[in-house]
């Protein structure tokens, strides 16, 4: 029930169906049934409350339940990579309070046609617009948008579509299909559309191409790529939005959702990011843009390092081993 509650809406790769696909068992199957029957009952009590009531609700239950798990060592270990500076009782605090957030998050889908539906008066989501780009206040162009896993992220993207952008967002599937279409009846209740992580790169030029925004989330770890530096630390972090910026001409801009209270949300577009000086190798330029993208990333998690959800290892194994924290 926990699992299915907070720790079951993980980002996690499914590799497409194909005849070498192993074909999951029987008792796997009533498992994820039984997962996605626990989150739709869950749902279910949360839709009788408020969202206020039920954000706070979902809080305050992984705030308790949460700590007894095995995530909250990955995220402690998250945090210690991230704040050095800070001691095991402020971590605790902080991972607590990323629990927390995650146990709201998961609490909201059951309100997600109200948070969505309020109109341009809406009182559950704040948008702020830093961006004076002209295109893109007017939307003449699509743009390459940046974010992460903080606040309610599922709601970055409808704050693009409901300012009039038009938009698709990279999805990966859930291994569990079941708790995955009921997420996806979800989203689409905020008319975002949606590219399939696998084999991104074609359709998202085809998007842009067409003139269609597209949303990356930045702060999932990838796999035998370079790393970068991240809170000062080498990480497998993306440079796929600059290699599309740099191969398209097209802005990256930076926008990532806060939450305010309880159901409450402040969704921010910053400025475009600056763009690498012309007549460096293109190799140099992303890997420029894909350090300012990381800079970015940084300041919004330390102002907010409680909201970040960090339940997945986020640098190597081997190098949070040596420091002590994994």
């Amino acid at each position: 029930w926990l699992h299915a509650l907070g720790f079951g809406l993980q980002f996690r790769a499914m590799s497409p169906a194909s005849p070498e696909t192993k074909q999951p068992s029987r008792l796997q199957n009533m498992r994820w049934r039984a997962e996605a029957a626990a989150l739709q009952l869950f749902w279910w009590i949360m839709g009788l409350l408020s969202p206020e009531r039920a954000s706070a609700t979902g809080d305050w239950l992984l705030r308790r339940l949460g700590p007894r798990s095995g995530k909250m060592r990955r995220i402690k270990a998250n945090l210690a990579m991230a704040f050095p500076e800070k001691d095991n009782a402020e971590i605790d605090r902080i991972a607590r309070g990323v629990l927390g957030n995650l146990g709201a998050v998961t609490a909201e889908f059951a309100h997600m046609k109200t948070l969505v539906s309020a109109g341009n008066a809406n009182p559950y989501i704040e948008t702020v617009f830093l961006n004076e780009d002209p295109d893109f206040i007017n939307q003449r162009r699509p743009f390459i948008f940046v974010s992460a896993h903080l606040g309610n992220w599922e709601l970055t993207a409808y704050a693009a579509i409901a300012s009039g952008i038009t938009a698709s967002a990279i999805y990966t599937p859930l291994s569990n299909p079941w708790i995955d279409r009921l997420i996806r009846d979800k989203r689409a209740l905020m008319g975002v559309g949606t590219i399939s992580r696998s084999n991104v790169l074609r359709p998202l030029l085809k998007t842009l191409k067409q003139g269609r925004s597209v949303g990356i989330l930045t702060d999932v770890r990838v796999d035998d790529t370079k790393l970068l530096p991240f809170f000062g630390t080498g990480a497998g972090l993306s440079r796929m939005p600059a290699w599309l910026s740099m191969k398209t001409g097209i802005d990256i801009v930076p926008a990532y959702c806060e939450r305010t209270g309880h159901a409450r949300f402040r969704v921010t577009f910053y400025p475009s990011l600056p763009s690498p000086p012309e007549g460096i190798p293109e190799d140099e330029a992303i890997e420029m843009l894909s350090m300012e993208i990381v800079r970015v990333l940084e300041t919004r998690i330390r102002e907010h390092p409680d909201q970040w959800m960090c339940t997945n290892r986020r640098w190597p194994k081997q190098v949070m081993r040596e420091r002590g924290v994994y």
